[in-house]
């Protein structure tokens, strides 16, 4: 029993990683111990000493007559503060992947550039949105232009910014057939190429060029 309590209270990065999974998991409804499991990958035991080390923490509490697991205002808190990029980073570098980073340069130095994509990422999306990531990084160069017309003093022309977003397409496929599941979704959502996606996803897109 005592060394139960001492798993319980043991924190490591990895430790801080999974709560980090759980937090963000709980950010979009409440979930029972059995919905977190399967959708984290998570053993019994191990979930169940996450679960109980964020409650003692006051992260996660059980809602009232339910199983299911809520986040508390410290909880709420504490996910605001997580480095999302950090995070889909370390995740992504767990497994095999691509990199390649750059200058970008054409009248102005100074911009920057990394892509980075796990082994399950389709090459072929890959290189797409990295011809769209060109585009962006060609825009934003054109408004480098206006930075006199913002700043006025030149001492103040100093500092970096890290403009990041992060593809997951596993979640966006479980969130599309949750929706459809869901005989009380709302009307208003809409998907650009709705069609296209309901036949890939039902496993009827067989190579078809659906526009």
């Amino acid at each position: 029993m005592m060394e139960h309590n001492r798993d319980i209270k043991r924190k490591n990065p990895l430790a801080e990683m999974n709560e980090s999974k759980i937090l963000m998991s709980l950010s979009e409804h409440p979930k029972t111990f059995t919905e977190l499991m399967k959708e984290l990958k998570f053993s019994p035991r191990g979930l169940s000493i996450i679960l109980k080390r964020m409650t003692m923490d006051n992260l996660i509490q059980h809602l009232e007559y339910s199983e299911a697991y809520t986040l508390t205002q410290k909880g709420k808190r504490t996910l605001k503060a997580i480095p999302i990029l950090k995070y889909n980073l370390e995740e992504i570098m767990e497994k095999k992947h691509s990199y390649e980073n750059g200058r970008y340069s054409v009248e102005y130095k100074g911009i920057g550039y990394d892509l980075i994509y796990d082994s399950d990422f389709n090459f072929e999306l890959a290189k797409i949105f990295k011809d769209k990531l060109m585009i962006f990084l060609s825009d934003l160069e054109k408004e480098i232009g206006n930075i006199p017309n913002i700043i006025k003093d030149k001492e103040q022309l100093k500092g970096k910014m890290i403009i990041a977003f992060t593809l997951d397409l596993k979640e966006m496929k479980e969130q599309f057939l949750k929706r459809y599941g869901n005989s009380m979704k709302k009307s208003y959502v809409k998907w650009e190429n709705e069609e296209a996606w309901s036949l890939l996803l039902k496993g009827n897109n067989k190579g078809d060029d659906i526009q």
